[in-house]
């Protein structure tokens, strides 16, 4: 359910308005087969728009995408005729593939700011311009204290976060040849996500383990991200050069609600009405050990872990928290629903999907 969105007349909704925008007609995701681009494409096809997905793994239509509404691309981000062909006459453009928990600080950037380089050129030699939004992410900041704002310096820890930030400043450098707005999710979650399952498996065996029991994070539900995503195209404002350093059409979306691990355990047990959760604190050098074998072991069986070096440093580093007054006054965002009302939605969906 979409949030309400205050205008002239406090009874028009941010739904209502996007249906009354007659400018997404034809848009196109890439990373389509992701989490997020699964659960952002249902959410456009939902308002008419025709979708172009563009995936490197996807090989069939998925039968829960309209074949009148969608077209698949099998492409690699990295090959732009491929791209150019693919987004003639789109109006808009999320550019969501990326690579998340890779060994390699050179594969990070051959996806990750080359990638985002060749999608965002074949934008930008369209006869008109796409609306281009770029799904960035907190890792791009850094871990800090105090809830972080779009005109903070950024100060990556990870291989992912550093090549989002140059991703990111690769399209700022583009500003006065595309339209483009950056958005910095933090953790996202929600049906679809096997992360979170994770985590709500542990609790519902009365264990919690966590790198810190101190650290805040904030978190936000996957809907609530796809409302931001859609209204940055629709209302956003659009990055300029690196060089300004106030960073306009840069948005934090988050829930305010930042939560401990622990805090968060015992909202997921409470949700599973279980009474007794232990949270038990790993050591760091033993978090370290995890990593590095998790690293060994991928190059090993040529799998990916979710759990490596590079997510080690990133749980080690901080807290991690932002503050998106922003996206509040420029896209009026806002949560449509609380954190546990969220993490209860999850969980309905982990349950009708028998995964828990």
């Amino acid at each position: 359910m979409m949030h309400e969105l205050m205008v002239q007349d406090p009874k028009v909704t941010l739904k209502s308005r996007l249906n009354m925008q007659k400018s997404m007609k034809k848009v196109l995701v890439t990373g389509a087969g992701g989490f997020l681009g699964r659960t952002l494409i249902q959410a456009l096809i939902s308002r008419g728009c025709h979708v172009v997905c563009v995936d490197h793994f996807v090989t069939n239509r998925p039968e829960s995408l309209p074949s009148k509404q969608t077209e698949i691309v099998r492409t690699d981000i990295r090959d732009k005729a491929a791209l150019t062909r693919a987004m003639n006459g789109v109006d808009a453009v999320f550019h969501l593939a990326a690579a998340c928990n890779t060994r390699s600080l050179q594969r990070s950037r051959e996806i990750n700011v080359k990638g985002t380089r060749r999608v965002a050129e074949a934008a930008r030699d369209q006869c008109r311009p796409p609306t281009f939004v770029y799904v960035s992410s907190l890792a791009a900041a850094g871990p800090r204290n105090t809830a972080c704002r779009e005109s903070d310096p950024c100060a990556p820890v990870s291989h992912y976060g550093r090549t989002k930030l140059e991703a990111e400043n690769v399209l700022r450098a583009m500003s006065d040849q595309l339209p483009v707005t950056i958005v910095r999710p933090p953790c996202v979650f929600g049906p679809g996500d096997m992360n979170l399952l994770t985590l709500f498996r542990t609790v519902k065996r009365g264990w919690n383990f966590v790198t810190s029991q101190t650290y805040s994070y904030s978190f936000l539900y996957i809907d609530d991200l796809i409302d931001g995503l859609i209204a940055a195209v629709q209302y956003g404002q659009r990055v300029s050069s690196v060089e300004d350093q106030s960073n306009p059409g840069i948005y934090y979306l988050c829930d305010q609600h930042a939560v401990t691990f622990p805090e968060l355990g015992e909202m997921i047990a409470d949700v599973l009405n279980r009474k007794r959760v232990r949270h038990v604190e790993i050591p760091r050098s033993l978090c370290w050990a995890i990593g590095a074998t998790s690293d060994v072991v991928s190059r090993i069986a040529r799998k990916k872990f979710y759990m490596n070096l590079d997510k080690i440093r990133e749980g080690l580093a901080g807290s991690w928290l932002c503050d998106c007054s922003r996206a509040s006054r420029e896209l009026r965002f806002a949560p449509a629903a609380s954190l546990k009302t969220r993490l209860q939605e999850t969980n309905q969906f982990y349950q009708s999907a028998k995964l828990l």
